[in-house]
């Protein structure tokens, strides 16, 4: 069953149209990863899903429930967790306070709960218990990456967006966050992650690729990993 599907999504900035009415979904416990050339589209199309953009036309569902239209944190509230391109952690806070903050949409559940989820958060990235009152601002580039995927696990998503995982970290260090997303996968989490390095594909159910704001491609990642016709035609690789 799709748990997340967006149908004939249209928006842009300002008035320069993006999204050119892009369709696809993605199964529920299953990681699909979009790949794209820079302004492909794909940052656009998760923050849309993530309701930083509105949708000009066509419609976001999750588990059947409209959520277009939806300020950003009613989205985090539904559901729809958002590691975003650039890490965007809060520099002069530290990394304890940072994932605090990820959780506040759940408030009601309690300090406890939320505990709880910062312990899950540790068990997937070690480092950042070792760093817990070390401000986010001094860690390294792969800290921060760990850190904006650790505060967008703490709202406890069904659905965890993930864009550019891999931008500026080492092929070894790229290799270890593939791995921990496969793991938070596998603990439940529908994953959409944002990508060039096709080094992701072994973790990746579904691939999608974008080219000037439309899907090009809607398949197994298995079948676009194991094509090298395929992979020269869509990434040049």
């Amino acid at each position: 069953m799709a748990l997340l599907e967006v149908e004939d999504l249209r928006t842009g900035y300002g008035v320069l149209p993006v999204l050119q009415g892009i369709s696809f979904s993605v199964e529920e416990g299953e990681t699909a990863v979009l790949f794209g050339l820079n302004g492909a589209g794909k940052t656009t199309t998760v923050n849309a899903i993530a309701g930083l953009l509105p949708a000009w036309e066509g419609q976001i569902r999750l588990d059947g429930k409209v959520v277009s239209g939806l300020e950003a944190p009613k989205v985090v509230a539904a559901g729809i967790g958002l590691s975003p391109e650039g890490r965007r952690v809060f520099p002069a806070l530290s990394v304890l306070t940072n994932l605090r903050l990820g959780a506040w949409t759940r408030k009601a559940d309690g300090k406890k709960a939320a505990d709880e989820t910062i312990q899950q958060v540790f068990s997937y990235f070690p480092r950042l218990e070792e760093r817990k009152d070390q401000l986010a601002g001094t860690m390294s580039g792969g800290e921060q990456q760990m850190l904006a995927i650790g505060r967008a696990v703490m709202s406890k998503p069904r659905v965890l967006l993930i864009d550019e995982a891999s931008l500026g970290l080492s092929p070894k260090l790229a290799q270890t966050v593939f791995q921990v997303v496969s793991k938070i996968n596998d603990d439940g989490t529908t994953v959409l992650i944002v990508e060039q390095n096709v080094g992701v594909l072994p973790y990746a159910d579904q691939a999608l690729i974008m080219e000037k704001g439309t899907i090009t491609y809607d398949g197994r990642g298995a079948e676009l990993e194991k094509s090298g016709d395929l992979r020269k035609t869509y990434l040049g690789t």
